[in-house]
Formats: C-alpha cells, sequence, structure tokens
C-alpha cells in the first residue's frame, strides 16, 4: 500500500503566518498524489463538433432556392424528364400539398407548392427536396419531390417584420409606423408609394411609383422575386406574380436606392411583400 505523508510548515514572514489548507483541500491533494496526478493540473478541453455547414451541403447538391427554381422553371420540368433540387424551410400544408417557402428572400411570401409524397417533411425544418415541376388539371405548379436532405436550419432574418403568408397575398393594413414617402427614403426604409403607371411587361422591369397618382415617375420598383428568367423563358402563372392597381398606394420595406441621375428614374428592390395602404 502507498502512504503518502502531508507536512504543514508554517512560515512566519513580518510576524504573520500563512493560513493553513483547509482538510477538505488537503484532502483533495493527497488523493491526487496518490492517483500519480499533479495537484490543480489543467486538463484539455475537448475538441467541440464542427458545425454543419449549410452553404457546403447546398452546393454540393447543387440546389437553388425555392423562388429561384420558379425563376429558371424550364430547367427543371418533369415532362421533359428535367431533375433538380430545391431547398427552402416547411411551411404549413396546402391540400395534398406543403409550401416549401424561400428562406433567401421575400420574408416568407415567396413559396411554392410540394407533393412530398412519402417524404413527409415537418413543418419548420429546413430541407433539400429532389424532384421536378408538374402541372395539375388547372394548371397550377407543383414540384413532385423524390428525395429529401435535411438541412440545418436558415440564418435568422435581419427584418423586423413578421414573415409575410406564403404565396403572392397583398394584405391590406394601416400605414406602418414611421413609413416614409418613396422620394424621401433612404436605404432600408419602410417607404409608401402609388403606382403611377402600367405594370412591368416583363418580371425584372419594375413597377413605376411615386409619391402620389400624378406626380412623374420617382423609381422602378422590383417586388420580392420579379427578375428575368433564364433564357427569357418565364413559365410562371398569373397566381405567381404581384397584383398591384394603378392609382393605389402601398408599403414595403426596400433594399438600397440605385440612383441614375436627375433626369432618369432610380431602381430599388423591395425586401417584403406589399400591403395596400387602408
Amino acid at each position: 500500500m502507498k502512504y503518502v505523508f502531508i507536512v504543514a510548515l508554517v512560515v512566519g514572514c513580518h510576524g504573520r503566518s500563512e493560513p493553513a489548507k483547509s482538510r477538505d483541500a488537503a484532502r483533495v491533494e493527497v488523493a491526487a498524489v496518490d492517483a500519480g496526478e499533479e495537484p490543480d493540473a489543467a486538463k484539455p478541453d475537448e475538441p467541440a463538433e464542427p458545425k454543419p455547414d449549410p452553404g457546403k451541403a447546398i452546393a454540393d447538391l447543387d440546389a437553388v432556392s425555392a423562388w429561384q427554381a420558379v425563376v429558371d422553371r424550364s430547367l427543371y420540368l418533369g415532362r421533359r424528364g428535367q431533375h433538380g433540387v430545391v431547398y427552402g424551410t416547411v411551411g404549413a400544408a396546402d391540400g395534398e400539398r406543403t409550401w416549401l417557402v424561400d428562406d433567401t428572400e421575400g420574408n416568407g411570401a415567396l413559396a411554392i407548392r410540394v407533393l412530398p409524397g412519402k417524404l413527409a417533411p415537418k413543418q419548420g425544418d429546413r430541407v433539400a427536396l429532389g424532384g421536378a415541376w408538374m402541372l395539375d388539371d388547372a394548371r397550377h405548379w407543383y414540384w413532385q419531390a423524390d428525395q429529401l436532405t435535411p438541412l440545418a436550419p436558415s440564418p435568422p432574418s435581419d427584418l423586423a417584420e413578421p414573415p409575410a403568408a406564403p404565396g403572392h397575398v397583398i394584405a391590406m393594413g394601416d400605414l406602418p409606423q414611421g413609413a416614409r414617402p418613396i422620394t424621401k427614403a433612404n436605404d432600408g426604409d419602410v417607404v409608401y408609394f402609388t403606382v403611377v403607371g402600367k405594370p412591368p411587361a416583363v418580371d425584372g422591369e419594375g413597377w413605376p411609383v411615386a409619391d402620389e397618382l400624378g406626380n412623374p415617375v420617382f423609381a422602378l420598383l422590383n417586388l420580392p422575386g420579379e427578375r428575368p428568367s433564364f433564357g427569357g423563358q418565364d413559365f410562371r402563372t398569373a397566381d405567381e406574380r404581384w397584383q398591384l392597381k394603378r392609382g393605389w398606394t402601398y408599403a414595403v420595406r426596400i433594399g438600397k436606392i440605385r440612383r441614375h441621375g436627375a433626369d432618369k428614374p432610380a431602381t430599388i428592390n423591395a425586401r417584403t411583400a406589399p400591403v395596400r395602404v387602408k
């Protein structure tokens, strides 16, 4: 049997002595020495598990965001035998189909209908779904899924507004607090505007807007998801487009204002779904 003896020494210093160690501390030190360890030895931290990289997982799958698959629908048509992978956050059920919300833009408004079959994704999960576009008898597009890959959650939104309902639904509400007329806006503001011209002929051309009807066009405003399709082949249906009316006033949060001189309209991209102001 191995014995360890502790000898306490009292050393005088300027007529005062250092306090002796407590019995509990002494027992701990004796046990450590008896076990062959150095007292108070620092133990190395265990290496932390690497966090999953959603960007790498998406790149490895060659996946596109849910709404990008709408914009470039001609690349993923089931009737042509094409196939792709889309990703987003699973939303609420819509009959036998489920919303897949694009969590990269639109603050919840941009979403596609997916037919998951037996894959059964859970609401709130971020997933990648392999599949292709199909057209039903009512001529509505849906994503026929054949493969599911779980993804790490999306980064939190930097927007103050709560997520909008999926689909191109324009809610009606009061003028948001702090909203500014679009001609007085700064980057990132909540603004209100009136449509003063015709709808854009092609997605991405922008809505002609001003503070009120009768004013000259101040800006061409693109709403979430409005951009040209791949190769000019646009397969979007009416329910996949924003329906604004001339003379009506709306509010949105905008991104950067790009000015092109005093005699040309600015170009602006909206970050949230439009709300019709009462």
